[in-house]
């Protein structure tokens, strides 16, 4: 691919940041709230601060082998084509995230209709909503961009009308020991893991690497550019969400409580705030989302760990299939009401974990690929002993994360997961030994059809 075809910094930081700035805020912000009261605002730094600790390695791989779907593709060769197939099947449950954006999507329009905080009408309204979205990205991926480039624009207006008009009107008692860490540092720590991907959305742009111009420096400097800015705008969000009004009234609550306040004599910067900020936060999220869960798993499909149907392509390049796979992940939990917050720690728990393994790939890079690790500029700074270092504190870290999330779940979501997982890898053995069965079948084949050619000599 030519230089002129390729992403500027610019643009990748644009893309970056959109990829950051979403959903995460607008759906997580009152259950962090809940989770650790006016302590939120702290929660956003230590999260940005592991999520760059966390994704270290995959920053590291990605410029040392840029490549297309690349947390697959880093598991699939430095560790093991079985280890890419684990990865694939946890990364795909974690997709029901998707569900979460169209019930938000009415908790918030219903603060200014309230007629669709209706239990009928809100299931409807969600299901339209994520029907809208799934039929714009059936049109492909130019028309979603479209939409994308001008939503993203109106919602950063949004929250950032949001913190100008709230800041000057927090709680003098803002900083009272009795609203911090309301449910100790286990409280905390369970926000600081729900609020992880956040402010981590940048990594994403690692699947675009050899798209991007100068991609080896680039990357790096553009993820911690972006986690950096979107985490200072976010501690200033969750100050004004938790300081405008009681923690007790903000906890497990839409940010419009809080605007409410910041608003109260302005309601048509109230309906901009729900509209271009909360709103748009959603629909910018779900409408990339169809796009990058889809064509994140085209080659998993081609390469036989999910139907290869799936991966069909419709005539506008749209694998229509496996976006309607997604759009069921959102239809199902939004029709039988599944609770938002299980939800949440769900998904996030399970992307930690797919996270995983692209990250524990790193040990093998030098091993497998020494021409290009010895040509970069991370062999010498990066001995083996300190790839293992880092390893080990990045697995403790989102192993803690994990346990954190789904410790305060419902054990039978707990149950259906680990299930799930364990089904999963007992497939996944079982079809490792059938193929290197097959293999060791084909090389006694080979051997005996050798013996008969020499004989017959």
């Amino acid at each position: 691919m030519k230089n002129e075809y390729k992403l500027s910094f610019f643009a990748t930081l644009t893309m970056a940041t959109g990829f950051t700035i979403g959903s995460g805020i607008i759906t997580q912000t009152g259950i962090g709230i809940a989770m650790t009261g006016r302590s939120i605002f702290l929660a956003f730094p230590v999260a940005a601060i592991l999520y760059l600790i966390c994704f270290r390695p995959i920053i590291i791989l990605s410029s040392v082998l840029p490549s297309t779907s690349a947390s697959y593709v880093y598991t699939k060769t430095l560790l093991s084509p079985e280890a890419g197939g684990l990865y694939v099947y946890i990364f795909f449950l974690g997709r029901i995230t998707i569900a979460i954006f169209g019930i938000s999507f009415v908790q918030y329009l219903s603060s200014i209709v309230p007629i669709f905080g209706d239990p009928i009408l809100s299931k409807i309204t969600a299901i339209g909503v994520l029907s809208l979205f799934f039929i714009i990205n059936l049109f492909g991926v130019k028309m979603a961009s479209i939409i994308q480039n001008t939503m993203f624009f109106i919602l950063l207006a949004g929250l950032v009308t949001f913190v100008f008009f709230g800041i000057g009107k927090i709680s003098p008692n803002f900083f009272s020991t009795a609203t911090l860490f309301t449910n100790g540092f286990k409280g905390f720590y369970s926000a600081v893991s729900l609020l992880f991907f956040a402010v981590g959305g940048s990594y994403i742009i690692t699947d675009f690497a050899p798209g991007i111009k100068n991609s080896k420096t680039v990357i790096p400097k553009i993820i911690g550019f972006v986690t950096i800015g979107v985490c200072i705008l976010y501690m200033l969000l969750g100050i004004v969400g938790s300081g405008i009004i009681p923690v007790e009234e903000a906890a497990g609550k839409p940010l419009t409580l809080a605007a409410r306040s910041v608003f109260s004599s302005h309601e048509a910067l109230f309906i901009f705030f729900v509209v271009g900020g909360c709103l748009g936060a959603l629909v910018t999220t779900l409408n990339s989302s169809f796009v990058w869960y889809s064509h994140s798993l085209i080659n998993a499909c081609r390469e036989g760990w999910l139907p290869a149907s799936w991966a069909k392509l419709n005539k506008r390049g749209v694998p229509y299939r496996l976006m309607s796979i997604f759009y069921l992940f959102g239809f199902i939990p939004t029709l039988f009401g599944v609770d938002l917050t299980v939800l949440s720690k769900m998904a996030i728990g399970l992307t930690i974990m797919s996270a995983y393994l692209p990250m524990l790939s790193i040990i093998n890079l030098p091993k497998i690929y020494p021409k290009e690790w010895a040509d970069s500029k991370y062999a010498k700074q990066y001995p083996t002993w300190r790839i293992r270092i880092m390893v080990c504190i990045s697995s403790i870290i989102m192993l803690t994360q994990v346990v954190a999330l789904f410790a305060s779940n419902p054990v039978a979501s707990n149950i259906i997961i680990i299930v799930y997982i364990m089904s999963v890898s007992l497939y996944l053995i079982l079809r490792y030994q059938m193929q290197k069965k097959k293999r060791l079948q084909a090389e006694l084949n080979r051997e005996l059809q050798v013996n008969i050619q020499q004989e017959i000599k």
